[in-house]
């Protein structure tokens, strides 16, 4: 039955969930879905794991929740524009000054 061992419901970024059906895949249990899943993260994840958890413990301290500092990780936004419509998922209201560091964030973590 599909669903039948769901364990807990946490968000991850791709480079995360890359990892983890990785570590699936080796063990032989990816299914159909998963194995989508797999070659579609593989070719459009931007950055490994470590750097990602880096990066969206950064946008964290500016006060960005972790679902929307895991979307800014995993789409790594290339204009202030792209940025600003990211953060609409945000209740909070940011400064100016305040987005365009989270900018600085964004493009010291790309090419990594």
């Amino acid at each position: 039955m599909l669903g039948k061992n769901q364990g807990s419901k946490k968000a991850v970024s791709s480079a995360e969930a890359l990892e983890i059906l990785e570590g699936r895949k080796g063990a032989g249990e990816l299914g159909y879905e998963q194995k989508l899943a797999y070659d579609h993260i593989k070719k459009f994840v931007p950055l490994d794991s470590e750097s990602a958890k880096k990066m969206i413990k950064e946008l964290q301290e500016y006060g960005v929740s972790e679902t929307t500092a895991i979307k800014i990780t995993d789409t790594m936004p290339i204009e202030l524009t792209q940025l600003k419509h990211i953060l609409t998922r945000e209740k909070k209201t940011f400064e100016e000054d305040e987005v365009k560091k989270m900018m600085e964030v964004v493009q010291s973590h790309r090419g990594k």
